[in-house]
C-alpha cells in the first residue's frame, strides 16, 4: 500500500485524559530504511509531561521489528494506561495517512508493554527473532513479541450461524421480504418500512454505498447466505463506538443471531478499531434488546427521548456503555 509522505495536523491528538504535543517530525531516510515519524511528548490535560512516544508512517521489514509505534511513560505516572491511550491517539493519526494497520513490537519479557498493546486492541501474532543486521541485535536482544492493530473495519465478519458482509445488489429482495418490508420490526426502528421492490433496489444500493466507509454490514445466514438483517455502528472523534444499531427480522429472532452479532461487533470494536468505550441504545420498551446489553455485561447509563421522523412519535432511548477494560474482564 502507498503511504503519502507528508505530515498532518496533530491539534486533535487529545481525549480528555492525556494529549500528545508533537516535538518534531523526521523525513524518510531510505539508506538507513527509516520511514517519515512523528515524535510526541505525552502529556496530561494540564499540560504536565508523563512520557514520549512516536509513530513510524508506512511498513517495511524494519518496522515489523521494530513496530510503528514506540511509547514509554515515566515511572511516578506507571499504571494508568497512559500508553494505551496514547496509542489510541497514534492510530488515529495513523488513519490521516490512511494506513490499514500498525504493528506494536515489545521484549518477551516486558509484561508492562505487552499488556499495554492488550489493552489497546491488538492481536498478538509471534515472537519473532530479531535478524543480525538489525541495531536491536547489536544491543543484545533476540526476539520481540509483534502485535497488530487493524484500523480498518473488516468487509466480512462470520460467528457460528451468521456473518456480517457487505451488502450485495441481489439482496434487496431478501431485505425487502426479511426486515424492510417487516411492519413489526419498524416499531424499534427510527426510520420508515420500505414497501416496493423499487424502493428496495434503491435502498440497498444507498447501504452499498454507505458500507463502503463505514463499519456496517447485512446479517446473512451462513449456510444459505440470505440477509436477514442489518447492523453497524457509529464511531466517535475519540475512536469510540458511539452509536450501535442491530436489526433481524422478525421470523429470525429467538435463536441466538443477536448475541453472535454484538459479540462480533465488540470484538472489532475492541479488537481492530481500539475503541475504550462501546455504547448500545435501545427503545426503553424493548425487553429483548435490553436483556442482550445486560447479557454483554453493560451499564445503564442514561435515558433521553428521540422524535423518530417518519411518524413524529418521541420515544424513550435507553443508552448502555460497556468499557474496554471491563470487555476484557480484568
Amino acid at each position: 500500500m502507498e503511504v503519502k509522505k507528508v505530515f498532518y495536523p496533530v491539534e486533535d491528538l487529545k481525549d480528555g485524559v492525556i494529549c500528545l504535543k508533537l516535538d518534531h517530525t523526521c523525513e524518510a531516510q531510505p539508506e538507513k530504511q527509516w520511514l517519515p515519524a512523528y515524535y510526541f511528548a505525552i502529556c496530561l490535560t494540564d499540560g504536565t509531561k508523563i512520557g514520549r512516544c512516536d509513530l513510524r508512517i508506512g511498513h517495511n521489514a524494519k518496522t515489523y521489528i521494530g513496530g510503528n509505534i514506540g511509547y514509554g511513560i515515566d515511572v511516578p505516572f506507571r499504571g494508568h494506561h497512559y500508553a494505551a491511550r496514547a496509542c489510541a491517539l497514534l492510530f488515529r493519526q495513523a488513519e490521516k495517512h490512511r494506513m490499514e494497520y500498525v504493528i506494536i513490537t515489545c521484549d518477551p519479557d516486558n509484561r508492562a508493554s505487552a499488556r499495554t498493546c492488550e489493552l489497546a486492541g491488538g492481536r498478538y501474532l509471534e515472537t519473532a527473532p530479531i535478524p543480525e543486521d538489525n541495531e536491536m541485535y547489536a544491543r543484545g536482544k533476540r526476539q520481540v513479541m509483534v502485535w497488530r492493530f487493524d484500523l480498518t473495519a473488516p468487509e466480512m465478519l462470520e460467528g457460528e450461524h451468521i456473518r456480517l458482509r457487505r451488502a450485495k445488489e441481489t439482496d434487496w429482495e431478501s431485505m425487502l421480504k426479511n426486515v424492510w418490508g417487516d411492519e413489526a420490526v419498524f416499531q424499534w426502528m427510527l426510520y420508515a418500512p420500505t414497501r416496493t421492490g423499487e424502493e428496495a433496489r434503491e435502498r440497498c444500493r444507498r447501504s452499498r454505498e454507505y458500507q463502503k466507509d463505514h463499519p456496517a454490514w447485512f446479517i446473512a445466514l451462513k449456510d444459505t447466505d440470505e440477509a436477514i438483517g442489518l447492523c453497524g455502528m457509529r464511531e466517535t472523534e475519540k475512536g469510540n463506538i458511539e452509536e450501535t444499531g442491530i436489526c433481524i427480522g422478525t421470523g429470525y429472532q429467538g435463536r441466538g443471531y443477536g448475541k453472535e452479532v454484538l459479540a462480533l461487533l465488540l470484538e472489532t470494536a475492541f479488537q481492530r478499531l481500539g475503541a475504550e468505550d462501546f455504547r448500545y441504545g435501545c427503545f426503553q420498551d424493548n425487553g429483548k434488546s435490553r436483556k442482550l446489553a445486560e447479557h454483554f455485561g453493560f451499564q445503564y447509563e442514561k435515558t433521553y427521548a428521540l422524535t423518530r421522523p417518519w411518524d413524529g412519535s418521541v420515544k424513550s432511548i435507553d443508552s448502555f456503555v460497556l468499557s474496554r477494560e471491563r470487555y476484557l474482564g480484568r
